[in-house]
């Protein structure tokens, strides 16, 4: 029973005020039972993971693949954010089964979501079939559709079957009507979703009076949700993770290419999801299921370790040791010196720990690894033991601002040099093709020619492709994928547009062309690099190349965190994949410490020995 504090009140007004109370509680035992119920037994650890599992997988095929107009008028990043806060406190899957409703029939009013056994109904026994003027309306999608830079690349529309007026289709393909997804979302539970609405042309049909004032409740309701997304709240980490699960589920095209089932990591994701406490958690949180996509276009665009400090060195695999290959005058650690030990650990247990926070292929971690040593906060330190002549050296190291840009190799100033007689050096990473122009003539007539591909082009150098052959050649193939169904099932087929058709061009270069390359050569360059290798335009000395190619994609996560991945799947001429391998080399490079010492590039001596061979 409740206590009140009478004070000054009459004794009459006390004893009606109890009667009133009295029945009040007769009135609503139920109620307050339940209320001290959800206080006293709060759902299970493990209950709460089913809770979040089953609304995720529900929150991705109602957001992407129900065509209802009314899903077109949610926010689905504040909804994600209410939504997994709703159903966390559901104490069992009859609790659950009934929250999922109340936060989805109002946005699809035709879902069903159903216990093992249950008879199932026809979504639409209420439409007279037989109306020749309704018509079918379903989703297609061309990738994914929301990326901030690619938006031309990747499209979906809601396509309106056998209407002339309706939107051109972005391919063929089209789900029959009747079409619906039924999937186990978590334990006994069931969802049963069309992906076929019919549309009497102003609306989609399906909507009831009550799931229409539902609608407009919630959307007055996540209207008062702050848009700052503050990561310190559960709800918003948790929606994080539900909208970047669903968008690598539906959209990331290399799952038959990579070693993850993404559907039965959904447990260990939200379990992980549960247990963060602030943003730290919350970004460790997504290096931690992206690390498994192995896609180096997530770890080459989203390195949260970059700072603005930096060691006074630079750093390389040489002779299988992690050496010293550049460093700041005046200092105690010498170009060549071999780091033995980083913070007590061995250089290989250190950076092999280190990779793990990477997404990518092999070439790629080890890259970002040594990269991400480098990089530091402001006051921190690195206690190193190196060796050198034989001898242990130990040193305390801190991060501070570079006095000048250090490389990792020799430094050419030119971006054009003759290197020896007749063999022309041309750092592509500095020039455009228009640079190129008045050197065509010299560089057509020279023995040999090395284009240097070991980093990212800054301008477009491409069009010097059309100076290495006398026949058209292609690039790589590009596929978009032609999605109508969710969880990548019966596929549509794939969108090829967009492949480099290359007319031969004068002068045509009559010496040997070489292109230096490594895994800094990603997306762009691979595809350049990829048209050499398919077509032996040229020999490729070095390393392998990054593997990861094709244009990105990119997600807001609530947090105003930024994750890309590929959206685009890459594969070579001859239909053989690009993912993870990378364009190989016909040369291979592997550095020395004898090199280092000496300041030799050992890329272009062996580009050099390519041409005179």
């Amino acid at each position: 029973m409740k206590k009140y504090v009478i004070g000054s009140i009459s004794i009459i007004a006390i004893f009606i005020f109890a009667i009133l109370n009295i029945l009040q509680e007769s009135d609503h035992s139920t109620t307050n039972k339940e209320v001290i119920s959800d206080t006293v037994q709060s759902p299970s650890p493990e209950q709460q993971v089913e809770n979040l599992e089953a609304f995720t997988r529900v929150y991705g095929y109602v957001r992407y693949f129900h065509p209802s107009d009314e899903a077109e008028q949610i926010d689905w990043m504040k909804f994600a954010m209410h939504g997994t806060e709703y159903v966390l406190q559901a104490k069992d899957t009859n609790e659950l089964k009934e929250k999922l409703e109340e936060l989805f029939l109002p946005i699809a009013p035709t879902i069903q979501v159903y216990q093992e056994g249950e008879v199932v109904r026809n979504s639409f026994e209420y439409v007279d079939t037989k109306e020749s003027s309704l018509k079918y309306v379903a989703w297609q999608h061309l990738g994914k559709a929301t990326s901030l830079y690619n938006g031309y690349l990747y499209k979906k529309e809601k396509i309106i079957f056998n209407d002339t007026s309706s939107t051109e289709k972005l391919f063929e393909s089209l789900p029959s009507p009747g079409d619906a997804i039924s999937e186990s979302i978590k334990s006994s539970l069931k969802v049963k979703i069309p992906l076929v609405l019919y549309t009497d042309g102003e609306k989609t049909l399906g909507t009831t009076e009550q799931t229409s004032q539902k609608l407009d409740e919630l959307v007055a309701y996540m209207k008062e949700i702050k848009s700052d997304h503050d990561t310190t709240e559960l709800r918003t980490r948790l929606a994080g993770m539900t909208i970047l699960w669903n968008d690598i589920q539906h959209f990331y095209p290399y799952f038959e290419e990579i070693n993850v089932d993404w559907l039965q990591e959904l447990s260990s994701f939200t379990r992980k999801a549960l247990d963060t406490k602030n943003k730290e958690e919350y970004s460790a949180l997504i290096n931690f299921m992206t690390e498994k996509l192995d896609d180096g276009h997530i770890s080459y665009n989203n390195r949260n370790w970059v700072h603005n400090y930096r060691l006074p060195f630079t750093v390389d695999i040489a002779d299988k040791h992690l050496v010293i290959t550049s460093s700041l005058d005046d200092l105690p650690y010498e170009v060549g010196d071999v780091i033995v030990s980083i913070n007590g650990k061995s250089a290989d247990e250190y950076l092999l720990e280190s990779q793990q926070e990477f997404s990518g292929s092999p070439q790629t971690k080890e890259l970002i690894s040594l990269q991400a040593l480098e990089y530091g906060k402001k006051d921190e330190t690195l206690l190193l033991e190196i060796q050198r002549n034989g001898e242990n050296h130990s040193f305390e190291v801190p991060y501070g601002f570079p006095k000048k840009r250090l490389s990792n190799f020799p430094v050419i100033e030119e971006k054009v040099i003759e290197m020896e007689e007749g063999i022309y050096y041309v750092n592509t990473l500095k020039v455009s093709y228009d640079d190129l122009i008045p050197h065509l003539d010299n560089l057509a007539k020279a023995k040999g020619v090395i284009f240097e591909f070991r980093g990212y082009p800054e301008r477009d150098v491409s069009p010097l492709l059309s100076h290495l052959t006398s026949q058209t050649v292609q690039s790589p193939h590009f596929f978009r994928e032609q999605l109508l169904y969710p969880d990548h099932k019966k596929l549509a087929g794939y969108n090829e547009e967009g492949r480099w058709i290359i007319e031969p061009n004068t002068p045509k270069f009559n010496g040997k062309v070489v292109f230096l390359t490594n895994a800094n050569a990603i997306s762009a360059p691979e595809t350049i690099l990829g048209v050499v290798e398919d077509n032996q335009l040229g020999y490729i000395v070095g390393q392998p190349t990054a593997g990861s190619n094709g244009s990105i994609n990119d997600i807001i996560l609530p947090g105003n965190l930024k994750v890309m991945f590929t959206g685009m799947k890459v594969v070579k001429g001859d239909g053989s994949p690009h993912h993870l391998i990378g364009i190989q080399p016909t040369h291979e490079v592997e550095r020395t410490i004898e090199g280092v010492k000496k300041r030799k590039d050992e890329y272009i001596e062996k580009a050099i020995e390519v041409i005179n061979d």
